[in-house]
């Protein structure tokens, strides 16, 4: 139905049970498109081989500094929003790259923490929009 989001990942056991499925407000939905965006390598997707975050080729990339690697992301994720998400204008896109120190088992391991903001307006209404997430590179992973 256009006009109606869907909460991300879809159950369709309740489709098929003929219950509803849940639904989520505009902000939610361009935020969840956004995360998929985001975390999604080129080429995973079969109908769309351009969907996704061009930067995950470099994910392992040791040599690449905090600067190079805030500049990769930050123009992946704004060509893949600018490209993918119309309900989007104005789109602002800003990373951070810092060492963190994760108590993971057996031991401790430094990795880099990503932290994406996208911000900009809903084309639908005008009101202002901000997603923010982060996670970890080499290899991906999130709290």
């Amino acid at each position: 139905m256009k006009g109606k989001y869907y909460k991300l990942p879809m159950d369709f056991s309740q489709l098929l049970q003929k219950k509803d499925i849940p639904a989520v407000n505009l902000e939610e939905s361009v935020a969840q498109h956004i995360h998929l965006l985001i975390t999604t390598v080129l080429g995973e997707n079969k109908d769309d081989p351009q969907y996704g975050c061009q930067w995950w080729d470099s994910d392992f990339d040791i040599k690449a500094s905090n600067n190079e690697v805030k500049e990769q992301v930050e123009s992946a994720v704004k060509t893949a929003v600018f490209r993918y998400e119309k309900r989007l204008a104005q789109i602002r896109v800003v990373a951070a790259v810092n060492q963190e120190e994760l108590m993971l088992a057996p031991a401790r391991k430094m990795k880099k923490k990503i932290r994406v903001t996208v911000s900009g307006t809903l084309a639908k209404n005008n009101n202002p929009f901000q997603y923010t997430s982060y996670f970890y590179i080499s290899p991906l992973s999130y709290d």
